[in-house]
């Protein structure tokens, strides 16, 4: 949308610019009409090159939208990748901690009975 207005901007400033200069100068009928087309060439060309630049910024911005596209692809991937392998080295250690607690719960429990209550000491 800034393109489109900077466009019109440009081709609307360029316009009255041109106007003004050639209604504003002294000159014959003859060197009025060759001014003008004169103008009037430089004003296509202008928008000719306009029109080669707006569309290069657009290829360009699509080509940087697509290579952005790949790159968040690529870095899901790796995430997911990476998430998978830290799954796959934590699942000894996991099955480690939980027997760990199973022998502590044993233990405790073990404990538990073989420690007269303080009912019977009493």
């Amino acid at each position: 949308m800034k393109a489109k207005s900077l466009l019109i901007g440009f081709l609307t400033g360029t316009v009255v610019a041109g106007a003004a200069t050639l209604l504003a100068a002294p000159s014959s009928g003859k060197d009025f009409r060759n001014r003008i087309k004169t103008n009037a060439e430089e004003m296509k060309t202008t928008i000719d090159e306009l029109k080669v630049k707006m569309q290069n910024i657009k290829d360009d911005s699509l080509e940087a939208t697509q290579i952005s596209k790949e790159t968040v692809k690529t870095f899901i991937s790796d995430v997911q990748v990476v998430i998978e392998n830290w799954k796959q080295e934590i699942e000894p250690n996991k099955n480690e901690l939980l027997k760990n607690v199973q022998e502590i719960e044993t233990s405790l429990k073990q404990l538990e009975t073989s420690i007269p209550t303080s009912k019977n000491n009493s």
